[in-house]
């Protein structure tokens, strides 16, 4: 009997990548076998591909991505059923110290569930198929179309650092970028019924923020942003500031801008660091909250699964473009260009 095989996509080294074919993986007890739709390409596989992050190589990457369940192991128990849509997210191990926190964006172990076919390793949703543990399975609408799905990691990502700010209704918020994580970070806080304004150096990222729902949007070449964040908020600034880019200006203005008992966000990674200056007796006087954010854990993923299914966000204007699987190098160099939005791929 012939082995079925897939495609998958591998980054060899920085600046490469390639189609290769796999062993078509087969799913355990506890395990479903998800036909993989779509795929899009977060920035840390941008990075990675730019080697402007440290990679591990061969690599198998692709972690924002959704598919239908094709095969459902052997006496696995579940409401679940082949043909469903779904996405999968974060699957701590449930046994170290973070996870019994329920902190499971820090557990030790928690890319776990990565596959390794031979000398590949990674979250390999760049795939046709893809075998992951039922506790990092959510269903999505079979209505919501799969490139769309494929954004419901990312946006687990921002509900679950909105839910550490504890965003209120009719607060403040300045988000500062608004690349794809920026305009995500904006969507979720206006859906938490809060003002949001946007600072962002491109002018059609700019209009872009404006027509998706920016109550405020300013750019920080044309007016000094912090002081215009106060003016509009009557001399307070910003009760809760988010940085959707690493960039140390952003840093600095973010914290220039954010009111006396506010909250700043350091949601974005930079790639160099840049160090943070703070002066501890502003901290000290203002009382403000400093704090940062990674990945989505599974409130995170199971509200963000909602928000999309239910249509209470439309995440269709983030997508850039949609590429075939065979044409993933012109994908990456799409996806890595400063003006572009999320390219995802389809299977």
């Amino acid at each position: 009997m012939t082995e079925e095989t897939m495609k998958i996509a591998v980054m060899p080294g920085v600046r490469q990548v390639e189609i290769r074919e796999v062993a078509k993986p087969r799913p355990g007890p506890g395990e479903v076998l998800i036909k993989i739709k779509a795929c899009a390409l977060c920035t840390w596989e941008q990075r990675t591909y730019t080697g402007a992050a440290k990679g591990y190589f061969p690599l198998a990457g692709g972690h924002e991505y959704s598919g239908e369940i094709e095969e459902i192991g052997e006496g696995t128990e579940t409401e679940l059923r082949v043909g469903d849509r779904v996405t999968a997210g974060i699957a701590g191990c449930g046994k170290c110290y973070y996870c019994h926190r329920g902190e499971e964006t820090l557990c030790k172990l928690r890319f776990a569930s990565a596959r390794q076919y031979g000398d590949l390793s990674g979250p390999m949703g760049l795939a046709e198929y893809k075998v992951a543990p039922l506790e990092k399975i959510y269903q999505l609408s079979n209505e919501l179309p799969f490139v769309e799905g494929a954004l419901t990691e990312p946006t687990a990502c921002v509900v679950h650092a909105q839910r550490r700010l504890g965003i209120q209704l009719a607060e403040d918020v300045l988000v500062i970028g608004a690349g794809t994580m920026g305009l995500l970070n904006m969507l979720v806080a206006k859906a938490r019924g809060a003002r949001v304004m946007v600072s962002e150096l491109d002018p059609q990222r700019c209009q872009r923020a404006a027509e998706l729902g920016a109550d405020l949007v300013f750019n920080p070449k044309q007016v000094d942003m912090p002081q215009a964040v106060k003016e509009a908020t009557h001399g307070h600034g910003a009760e809760v500031v988010i940085v959707a880019i690493g960039n140390g200006m952003a840093n600095k203005q973010a914290l220039q801008a954010v009111a006396p008992l506010g909250r700043v966000m350091m949601f974005a990674a930079a790639h160099p660091s840049e160090e943070l200056c703070v002066d501890p007796n502003w901290l000290h006087r203002d009382q403000v909250v400093i704090t940062g954010s990674v990945s989505g854990d599974v409130h995170g993923f199971r509200v963000a699964s909602k928000l999309l299914s239910d249509r209470i966000i439309d995440v269709s204007p983030l997508i850039e473009k949609t590429m075939p699987l065979s044409e993933i190098e012109e994908a990456f160099e799409l996806a890595i260009r400063p003006d572009t939005y999320r390219v995802v791929l389809t299977m």
